[in-house]
């Protein structure tokens, strides 16, 4: 009785055909997964982005207070308060694009320090070259500028007639990479004290 010690050129080549099937699939598996990977890192890269300017303009325009003032006597006040004074912390909407229907393009406001009269900061969140940049000047007149996003479309402060302490803000988030890739964000930033104005105007 005679035992086969070998396998035949038809069983190695069927062994051959379903190896290769399966080192296939595991390839197809692991681009897949490689694929859904850099698309997730990608738009998780993006999202980031997107919250962090969000953030930044929600919180900047949160954090605008009444401007405090000292007068001869050593009294305080909030600017505004006193009979006749009709400036207070004024939020100013710059129109400059000459549209008033969309708002204003740029937001300046100031920021202040209760115990610190004197630290007034001036803000500016405006477009330059498609990125929003947000500007701040200190009481010295010093000058510092920050990216906060790098490729902004459509950005727009409007007011709401409805509620006087209220900014609406517009804009459109793109990837910096694949301009397909967008986030339009519509959002309202409520202003939770009084002696602050919202006003929209032609810029100068």
């Amino acid at each position: 009785m005679k035992f086969r010690t070998g396998f035949t050129l038809v069983e190695l080549a069927v062994s051959a055909v379903i190896a290769a099937l399966i080192g296939l699939m595991v390839v197809l598996v692991y681009r897949s997964n490689l694929t859904s990977w850099r698309w997730g890192q990608k738009h998780m890269e993006f999202n980031q982005k997107v919250q962090l300017a969000m953030k930044q303009v929600f919180t900047d325009i949160k954090r605008v207070n009444p401007i405090v003032q000292e007068d001869a006597r050593g009294n305080l006040w909030f600017q505004g308060e006193k009979i006749g004074d009709l400036f207070p912390n004024l939020v100013r909407l710059l129109d400059t694009d000459k549209d008033l229907e969309n708002g204003g393009e740029e937001i300046v406001f100031y920021h202040t320090v209760f115990n610190k009269l004197e630290q007034k900061t001036h803000v500016r969140l405006f477009l330059e070259e498609g990125a929003l940049m947000r500007e701040t000047t200190d009481p010295n007149g010093t000058k510092k500028r920050l990216v906060v996003s790098n490729r902004v479309e459509n950005l727009h402060f409007t007011t709401n007639p409805a509620d006087i302490y209220e900014v609406g803000v517009q804009m459109t988030i793109l990837d910096d990479k694949d301009p397909k890739i967008r986030e339009d964000l519509n959002f309202a930033v409520h202003l939770d004290t009084d002696l602050i104005c919202v006003k929209l105007v032609p810029s100068t």
